[in-house]
């Protein structure tokens, strides 16, 4: 079950850093820029984690 779940876990959490950076562009500000690194991170996190296996 733990196999199947974690894909799922991961897409949700891309969905969910895509909707940060695309929410923090419609405007500007520091919170605004927060949530788009916040974002951001969160997308390297998950390249990192696609990529730690082939290393």
């Amino acid at each position: 079950m733990k196999a199947k779940l974690i894909p799922i876990l991961k897409a949700v959490f891309f969905f969910l850093c895509l909707f940060l950076i695309i929410n923090g562009q419609r405007t500007v500000g520091r919170w605004e820029l927060f949530t788009q690194l916040l974002g951001l991170s969160g997308l390297l996190f998950l390249l990192w984690n696609y990529n730690r296996k082939f290393t």
